[in-house]
């Protein structure tokens, strides 16, 4: 797999600045560049993880916001966000995904990506319950909102009958005790 990092202005090319978007020169200070170091890092961190699992790589620096495919017990597929800031591995990364609620992650400066998909992980043990209840909940009943379910959506509006409908809200946490 190839990654192909954004271009740097060599040093031959002169005094030129690139114009902006809105015609003007380059304004304000320029943006910190990672250190080479870091790109190594995070492309063996990677390469740890698997390359099979990276869905995207984006960003100003082409890796400061890395999704990665990760699968549960049930076999289904999430999509993990993990942004890394300027000072990582200092500073924990943030992470996004389509759940009910994230995991508060463990993190130190020997932490890795590897690390946060473990993590993210054992968090979807935790939620299989829950889309196991909300999956019967759409086998069983006439779901009429949402119309396409999230793994992140704990209510349903549920058609009775006769214009009738009911809004039921699972406690992500206590699948199984009674909605409200």
């Amino acid at each position: 797999r190839v990654m192909v990092l954004p271009a740097t202005p060599s040093r031959d090319a002169g005094a030129h600045s690139r114009p902006s978007q809105d015609g003007q020169g380059e304004a304000g200070p320029p943006r910190p560049r990672r250190p080479p170091a870091f790109y190594s890092s995070v492309f063996a961190q990677i390469e740890e993880v698997g390359w099979g699992q990276l869905v995207s790589a984006t960003g100003d620096d082409g890796v400061s916001c890395l999704t990665f495919r990760v699968m549960d017990e049930q076999r289904r597929h999430h999509l993990l966000e993990i942004t890394l800031p300027m000072n990582y591995p200092a500073c924990p990364p943030s992470i996004a995904a389509d759940v009910p609620y994230l995991p508060k992650l463990q993190w130190s400066e020997s932490s890795r990506l590897k690390d946060v998909l473990c993590q993210f992980q054992e968090h979807l043990k935790v939620l299989q319950d829950y889309w196991s209840t909300m999956d019967g909940i759409d086998k069983a009943l006439w779901v009429v909102d949402p119309t396409k379910p999230t793994y992140a959506m704990s209510h349903h509006r549920i058609a009775l009958g006769d214009d009738c409908y009911i809004l039921l809200h699972v406690d992500t946490h206590k699948p199984n005790s009674l909605p409200e």
